[in-house]
């Protein structure tokens, strides 16, 4: 817990680890406010017309008609489809348990290896535990999307929050959290005066949630499509084409190849749940 004194930043003090009782009574109040805030909201919002909200009331009803089973683990507690678990407490100096729960969250929603295709041509995915008195899931392929999509965050939202002072109006978050910067009545630094002759240097854009295609390029293969190979200067988008005739006809104009490469269809293999290629045989679309 946190101990406010004086002014100052806020004190640390550990405290015993919380008992069953303790988390249970931390869940109710949990469920009472987002109850609370759920009732807040207008009912009459038209939902069909949102997929991925149609599909994510689809299976939050789906989870209400076919409760799972969940045994509430150490120091942990569940109730009306609301789970939470404080039996994990990790140093401020064990850099391997905080390696392992960044891997904890940040691991994806199924493993690859276990999924495999059965006979009738569904896919099954072996259960790390059994649910159901059953080890194995058996979904067609838009079944199978339809559960991914339902774990897909709407976008520009936040999908970690933070209560308590660690909330972001939180009263005393300045005094838990440290901002970084200087103090507020330490004036800013004098902007020193550019010398004779300097061009002038505009500030950089700021930034977006859009990252542009040739940045991902350049990130992830090393690759920047906006050098000149001849010049080795920089270039920029000046229009952008979209009809076959039109680029055929400006290709073919300076002397370029406007036909583009082959498409080669789709080779076995490439599929996770089909088994690997065999590279010892001839390709038969490069042969």
């Amino acid at each position: 817990m946190f101990v406010a004194d004086g002014d100052g930043p806020a004190r640390f003090v550990p405290i015993p680890a919380p008992d069953d009782e303790d988390v249970a009574e931390i869940l109710l109040r949990v469920v009472r406010r987002t109850a609370k805030v759920l009732a807040g909201f207008d009912e009459d919002l038209d939902s069909e017309a949102d997929a991925l909200a149609a599909l994510q009331a689809a299976e939050v009803e789906r989870r209400l008609r076919h409760p799972e089973p969940f045994r509430p683990p150490r120091s942990g507690a569940f109730l009306e489809g609301f789970s939470l678990h404080a039996g994990v407490r990790i140093h401020a100096n064990d850099r391997d348990g905080r390696e392992r729960i960044c891997r904890y969250v940040l691991r994806p929603p199924l493993a690859l290896h276990r999924l495999s295709r059965g006979e009738d041509g569904r896919l099954l995915y072996r259960m790390k535990r059994p649910r159901g008195g059953s080890a194995w899931l058996a979904l067609t392929e838009d079944e199978l999307l339809e559960r991914l999509a339902t774990l897909v965050p709407p976008p520009r939202v936040h999908s970690v929050r933070y209560h308590g002072v660690f909330a972001p109006h939180a009263r005393l978050r300045s005094r838990v959290v440290p901002s970084g910067g200087a103090h507020p009545d330490t004036p800013p630094p004098p902007v020193p005066a550019p010398p004779p002759g300097a061009r002038c240097v505009k500030d950089p854009p700021p930034r977006t949630h859009r990252v542009p295609w040739a940045d991902l390029l350049k990130k992830v293969f090393s690759l920047d499509v906006l050098a000149c190979p001849e010049c080795a200067g920089r270039l920029r988008l000046i229009a952008f084409i979209a009809e076959p005739a039109v680029a055929t006809t400006i290709l073919v104009h300076l002397g370029l190849d406007s036909t583009g490469p082959p498409l080669a269809p789709a080779r076995r293999g490439l599929d996770p749940v089909d088994p690997a290629p065999d590279y010892d045989q001839p390709d038969p679309v490069l042969s």
